[in-house]
């Protein structure tokens, strides 16, 4: 585990060489508390925790930087039923945006239509994938959605 002057370390490799105080700012840390921390040379890290996803560090970053870490897909839990792991975004709506305009490029490449039900499809595959939740099950769905949308070329193969 760290102790207070690798925290402060750490820190001041993301924000830069700013003093302890203001780095304890930034994460909201109370004066208080990083002065017990520094006096019993041990790191509280709730509020430490706390404070890194407030201002949005990677904790994996942070106490891990040097490590290869698993990160489960659904399908790799033991549970009966899959189940999807929803992380809140800022904004949904800010979050969809953002993956349409990521897509849009794509329809233009294949000269595809931007309609909403392509739009969606697209949309649907980029969430999922940002969230590392594209099984087997949900890729084979969304092929299958975007080839029954497609005109059956294969008759003016057989004459």
């Amino acid at each position: 585990m760290l102790n207070m002057d690798e925290v402060v370390a750490r820190l001041r490799l993301y924000f830069g060489d700013e003093s302890t105080a203001s780095l304890m700012r930034r994460l909201g840390i109370p004066q208080s508390t990083y002065g017990n921390w520094r006096q019993r040379q041990n790191v509280t890290y709730d509020h430490l925790v706390q404070g890194l996803l407030r201002v949005g560090i990677s904790l994996d970053w942070f106490f891990a930087p040097r490590q290869q870490l698993d990160y489960p897909r659904p399908s790799d839990l033991h549970v009966d039923e899959p189940i999807m792991l929803h992380y809140k975004p800022s904004s949904d709506t800010e979050e969809v945006l953002r993956a349409t305009a990521e897509v849009k490029p794509f329809l233009r490449r294949y000269q595809l239509p931007e309609t909403p039900r392509n739009q969606q499809l697209l949309v649907d595959t980029y969430l999922a994938s940002r969230a590392d939740h594209i099984g087997l099950d949900f890729a084979l769905n969304q092929i299958a959605l975007a080839l029954s949308w497609q005109p059956d070329d294969t008759s003016d193969d057989e004459d």
